[in-house]
Formats: C-alpha cells, sequence, structure tokens
C-alpha cells in the first residue's frame, strides 16, 4: 500500500507527544491518531492507536499496526519527514 496524504497535528500539551498524524493509503484506507513521541531513552518513535484493555495484565493493546519491522521503519520515516515538513512551514 502507498502512503498518499499524511496530515499533521501539534501537540497542545508539553512533553513527550510531539504531534499526532493521520495517513492516508490508496485514498482506501486512513488511521488516524498516530502519536509522534520523543523521549531522552528512545529518542523519536511513533505509536499507533491504542485502546485500554479490561484483563488488568496488560493495559493497552494497539488497534492497528505494520506487521513487520520494514513496514514499520518505513511509515516512521514518512511520518516523521511530514512532521519535520510540518515545523519548517510554521516557522
Amino acid at each position: 500500500m502507498e502512503i498518499i496524504e499524511i496530515k499533521i497535528f501539534k501537540a497542545t500539551k508539553k512533553g513527550a507527544v510531539l504531534a499526532y498524524a493521520n495517513v492516508i493509503f490508496d485514498n482506501k484506507f486512513i488511521i488516524r491518531g498516530i502519536k509522534l513521541l520523543e523521549t531522552e531513552k528512545k529518542g523519536r518513535f511513533v505509536s499507533m492507536p491504542s485502546r485500554k484493555l479490561r484483563d488488568g495484565e496488560r493495559n493497552y493493546r494497539d488497534i492497528c499496526h505494520p506487521l513487520n519491522s520494514e513496514v514499520r521503519q518505513n511509515l516512521t520515516n514518512a511520518i516523521f519527514d511530514a512532521y519535520d515538513e510540518f515545523l519548517k512551514n510554521e516557522e
């Protein structure tokens, strides 16, 4: 699937969350609410949309996510490229 569009929304609160992204694939599928984060320990990374579980063992589970590391890395790179462009245009 080809990424057609990435929309970036700046986070309103200070902290690890830099922004949020919506990604459109092939003009047929959208993922909303991907978090762009940055921490000292992990650096920059994305967090896929998730929901809270009731079982108490794991607090959250991703609603959708890439099935392999190559797809995850390509998606992460594309999202942060769009974020960097967003920051340039914001200045």
